[in-house]
């Protein structure tokens, strides 16, 4: 009866973390919607709104207005689902952890958000406020993970390659975001006409907007060769003892965001940097990480004793053996 309880419990855990996801990937397309539409400073105080809680109609201030709404909803949310997560006595200390730093990442957005309204949108606040959520957004993923590892098990323990790989491949997504950051905080988006070249030139010079863009431009193609690269290097050792269909499948996922995210990439600078593709494109990015931060985890997971990773990950068990997080596809 208590392990039908706990198990009933850990379920709806594992749903309201994934909610706080898909909520989190909303408020960031929010944020990058009051970006690209100038609407920053709509509401020109904080946290009120022209010395308002909840301000008169207009469009653009409505358009902030329930991005900060939205965000107070997200923070509930959070604090609610760390609560449980803190005290359950089920859990294990990897999302108690990752829901600590949370705190941390979630407390510094609101900061961040609150220091972009009074310094007036400068560069450097903006993109502190964009990497801030990134990171709430991945600590929110590791709580999911690491409550819910859902690893599948292989016969043999993977190189410790794969999972240095898959690591570095995350943190170079992250960095890249953290360039598109600075590109759409100082409107370096639209300083190119044209592509492959910028302005008649592959290189006009590395300062200013200019060097911002043609950067970020770099950054992206040397990228998405790498990780092109690890898909073809994994599906070319899809028999080995270590390879599970969870990984290859992950891998193959990773290269098509891939393609997408190029094509919406120079879509973005052909249309002249429309709003609503500025959001997919952010939107397309934080999916890519997502991905690759899984797939470094099952391949962390998998670079263990494969018989014993899912249960040390899932820090979830009944009588000192069973695991919520299960093996699954």
């Amino acid at each position: 009866m208590a392990a039908s309880l706990a198990l009933k419990s850990h379920r709806k855990l594992v749903f309201a973390l994934r909610i706080l996801l898909v909520m989190i990937v909303g408020l960031m397309a929010l944020g990058a919607g009051v970006r690209a539409m100038n609407a920053g400073l709509s509401c020109p105080d904080w946290p009120l709104c022209f010395g308002k809680v909840i301000p008169d109609f207009h469009p653009a201030v409505w358009f902030e207005f329930v991005h900060r709404a939205y965000a107070g909803l997200v923070a509930i949310l959070f604090f609610g689902v760390s609560l449980v997560i803190w005290t359950s006595k089920t859990t294990g200390a990897s999302a108690k952890r990752a829901a600590a730093l949370g705190f941390i990442f979630l407390f510094l957005q609101i900061a961040a958000g609150a220091l972009t309204v009074l310094w007036g949108v400068k560069w450097a606040t903006v993109t502190s406020h964009l990497m801030l959520a990134t990171l709430f957004f991945v600590c929110v993923l590791w709580m999911l993970y690491a409550i819910r590892p859902s690893v599948q098990e292989a016969k043999a323990s993977a190189p410790s390659w794969v999972k240095f790989a898959a690591g570095f491949l995350s943190i170079a997504v992250f960095t890249q975001i953290f360039l598109g950051g600075v590109v759409a905080s100082t409107f370096a988006g639209s300083v190119c006409v044209d592509w492959p070249l910028c302005n008649g030139q592959w290189v006009p010079t590395w300062q200013g907007a200019i060097g911002h863009q043609i950067i970020h431009r770099f950054v992206a193609y040397g990228l998405a060769v790498a990780l092109l690269a690890f898909t073809i290097v994994l599906n070319a050792k899809k028999n080995a003892t270590w390879m599970t269909p969870q990984l290859l499948r992950l891998s193959r996922w990773s290269a098509l965001v891939v393609f997408l995210q190029v094509g919406v990439g120079v879509a973005n600078l052909m249309l002249f940097i429309p709003a609503w593709l500025t959001v997919a494109h952010q939107s397309v990015a934080i999916l890519l990480l997502a991905i690759n931060i899984r797939v470094f985890l099952v391949a962390r997971v998998l670079a263990a004793a494969p018989t014993r990773a899912v249960a040390h990950e899932s820090g979830v068990t009944i009588s000192g053996a069973q695991t919520f997080g299960g093996v699954s596809g």
